[in-house]
């Protein structure tokens, strides 16, 4: 219980913070880098602990599905930042998540940043295009935002990527657990 507190809290300080990150960033081509996307394709793809993290306890604590609940909130917070309808954000987090999650087990022997990188690479043009496509972009060229997205979005996904889980590590998150 209080190790699942503990994940609760960690999980909304990261959006809470990623969220403020995002919108204080500048925009580069009309894209603003993907702090929040980034970190709930992070949860959607870490890795659970090996055995010697785990110690005693048979799992690593968290829920199986709990990448779910942070795609739908991280897709929530940037449908409030920006005012965009409801489930615009939601629509594309929950799959592109989704996809992220099935292919962790290919990119095992990837390094984190790495993986971390193409994901946001692949996954932040495909946002916009997917705005665009809803009609909310407010303007612009979406054929800039497309191409200029990818650029602030390999430097947050490689960066994002290689921090948290020393974070994690720090919060108690990750290591050796014996409860």
């Amino acid at each position: 219980m209080k190790s699942d507190i503990v994940q609760i809290v960690f999980v909304f300080i990261a959006l809470v913070l990623a969220a403020a990150l995002q919108d204080m960033s500048p925009a580069f081509g009309g894209a603003k880098p993907p702090f929040l996307q980034v970190f709930a394709l992070y949860m959607a793809t870490r890795r659970p602990p090996d055995a010697k993290e785990r110690g005693v306890r048979p799992a690593d604590g968290r829920h199986p599905q709990s990448w779910i609940w942070t795609a739908i909130a991280a897709g929530y917070m940037m449908e409030s930042l920006s005012g965009l309808p409801w489930g615009c954000c939601i629509g594309f987090m929950l799959p592109a998540c989704a996809i992220a999650h099935a292919a962790r087990r290919f990119a095992a022997d990837m390094p984190a940043t790495t993986f971390g990188m193409t994901a946001a690479v692949l996954f932040a043009p495909l946002q916009e295009a997917w705005l665009d496509a809803w009609g909310v972009t407010g303007g612009g060229s979406a054929f800039v935002r497309f191409f200029a997205s990818a650029l602030p979005a390999a430097a947050t996904g490689a960066a994002l990527f290689f921090v948290l889980p020393g974070i994690e590590r720090f919060a108690g998150l990750r290591g050796r657990v014996d409860t």
